[in-house]
C-alpha cells in the first residue's frame, strides 16, 4: 500500500503517541538513539514498510521502538496493511502432537522463508484449528480440553477454561471474530454448542442445535461466521454456518455441481481471497480433476463460479492423494496454496504445474496449514477479562 493511503492514519497515531508521551530522552552519547529523534510520523512510515520479520527484530532495538510496536494504536494501523501468509504445523505422526509451528513470510511469490519456528511451548501439544486476525486457536482433538489462543508475534498465549461437559463423541470447533460486536469467540459443536467469548472467563451452552455429519473438524471463518460442509441424516448435503454475532445457524447454498454431490468425502471448504470456496475431487473418464468453486457474493447461490479446474498431477507424485484437497490461500502472483492430505503444495495456474511447499528447503510431513495474517495486537488488550491468565511464550 502506498504511503499516501495511510498518511492520515499515521497522523492519528502520531497524535496518540504524542499525547501518551512516547518520547525518547537520553543523557549520554553512548545511549543516544539518533533514529528516535525523527518525528513519529516518519518513524511510522518507515516501520510500516518493513516486512514482518524485520519488525519482530525492531522490538529489541530500543525501549521506545518496543513500546511503539506493541502499542494498540500501531497494531490497528498495521492490521490494515498486513499481507496474508501461512502457518504450518508439522507433526511427527498423522493427527499427532506438533513437531513444530512454522510462521512463513508473507509475500507475493512462494512463501519459502520461515520467520519463526516454535518448538517448546505448551500450546504446541495441541492441533492447529485456525487463525483469525493474527491469533491462532489450537486444541486437543481427542480430549476436547484444553484449548489455546496465541499470538506468535507478541509471544503470548491464553489457556481457556475447561468446559463443564465433555463430549461423548467427536466434536468440531472453530475460532473467529464478530466485526459488529468486536468480540472473538471459540466454538465447540457436537449435539450442542459451547461458546467462549475471549475475556468472559466462562463457557456458555446452546441447546437444540441441528444434527449433521461434518466433513471436517475445524470451521472455515469467512464474513463473521464459521462454516462446515455437512451431510444431513436424510443424505442431503449443505454448508452450515454459525454467525458469531447472533450465535445462530443458517444454511449457505451449495453451487450447482455434480462433483461434490458424488464425492462428499473428497470435498472441502476453504478461503480464496476473501471469499468462501469449495474444492472437490471428481473422476472424469480415467483422470481425477479438482474443481474449485468460489462464492463471490456471500450467501448468494447464483454468485458461485467455477474458478478453477485443475488436472490431477501424475499418479507417480508421492504426495498426491485423491482423497482430499483444500484451498489454503491465493497468492498475489496468481498461484494457489493447497493442502493435499497433510502435504502443502503450490499450484501455478499459468503453467498448470504443481510443486511442493518447502520452506527453507525443508520437506515437512503431516502438515496442518492455515492462512495467517500476522498481528501485533496483545492478547491482554483483546481478552481484558482474561488478561491475568495471558502468559508469555
Amino acid at each position: 500500500m502506498e504511503s499516501k493511503n495511510y498518511n492520515n492514519k499515521a497522523d492519528e497515531v502520531v497524535l496518540e503517541e504524542q499525547n501518551k508521551g512516547f518520547t525518547t530522552t537520553t543523557t549520554t552519547t553512548i545511549d543516544r538513539c539518533y533514529f528516535s529523534e525523527l518525528s513519529w510520523h516518519v518513524i511510522l512510515e518507515i516501520l510500516l514498510k518493513l516486512p514482518i520479520e524485520a519488525l519482530i527484530r525492531c522490538r529489541y532495538v530500543c525501549k521506545s521502538w518496543h513500546d511503539l510496536l506493541l502499542d494498540p494504536s500501531f497494531a490497528k494501523l498495521y492490521h490494515g496493511i498486513t499481507p496474508t501468509g501461512v502457518v504450518l504445523q508439522s507433526s511427527l505422526f498423522p493427527y499427532g502432537n506438533s513437531g513444530g509451528l512454522y510462521l512463513l513470510e508473507p509475500q507475493e511469490k512462494e512463501p519459502t522463508s520461515i520467520i519463526a519456528k516454535f518448538n517448546h511451548f505448551t500450546y504446541l501439544e495441541s492441533t492447529l484449528v485456525n487463525s483469525c486476525n493474527g491469533l491462532i486457536c489450537s486444541c486437543d482433538i481427542r480430549m476436547a480440553n484444553p484449548m489455546y489462543i496465541s499470538n506468535p508475534i507478541t509471544g503470548e498465549y491464553l489457556t481457556l477454561p475447561k468446559c463443564e461437559t465433555k463430549p461423548d463423541g467427536q466434536f468440531v470447533s472453530g475460532f473467529g471474530f464478530s466485526p459488529k460486536t468486536k468480540q472473538y469467540k471459540v466454538i465447540k459443536y457436537l449435539d450442542f454448542v459451547e461458546v467462549y467469548t475471549l475475556g468472559s472467563g466462562t463457557w456458555r451452552r446452546i441447546e437444540h442445535v441441528p444434527p449433521a455429519r461434518h466433513r471436517s473438524l475445524f470451521g472455515t471463518f469467512v464474513n463473521g461466521a464459521l462454516h462446515w460442509l455437512v451431510k444431513l441424516p436424510n443424505g442431503s448435503k449443505l454448508i452450515r454456518s454459525f454467525d458469531l454475532e447472533n450465535e445462530r445457524f443458517r444454511t449457505i447454498p451449495l453451487p450447482s455441481s455434480r462433483v461434490y454431490c458424488a464425492s462428499f468425502k473428497r470435498s472441502n471448504l476453504g478461503i480464496f481471497g476473501d471469499c468462501l470456496s469449495l474444492s472437490s475431487i471428481g473422476m472424469y473418464a480415467s483422470d481425477w480433476d479438482i474443481e474449485i468453486w468460489v462464492m463471490k457474493e456471500y450467501g448468494v447461490k447464483e454468485s458461485w463460479i467455477k474458478e478453477l479446474v485443475i488436472k490431477s498431477p501424475s499418479p507417480w507424485e508421492h504426495w498426491w492423494n485423491p482423497e482430499s484437497v483444500q484451498v489454503i490461500c491465493f497468492l498475489k502472483n496468481g498461484e494457489v496454496i493447497l493442502d493435499c492430505v497433510g502435504c502443502p503444495v503450490i499450484y501455478n495456474i499459468a503453467q498448470e504445474s504443481f510443486r511442493l511447499l518447502k520452506p527453507n528447503g525443508i520437506l515437512l510431513t503431516h502438515v496442518k496449514a492455515t492462512a495467517h495474517a500476522s498481528s501485533f495486537a496483545s492478547l491482554k488488550d483483546i481478552a481484558m477479562g482474561d488478561s491475568s491468565k495471558v502468559l508469555k511464550l
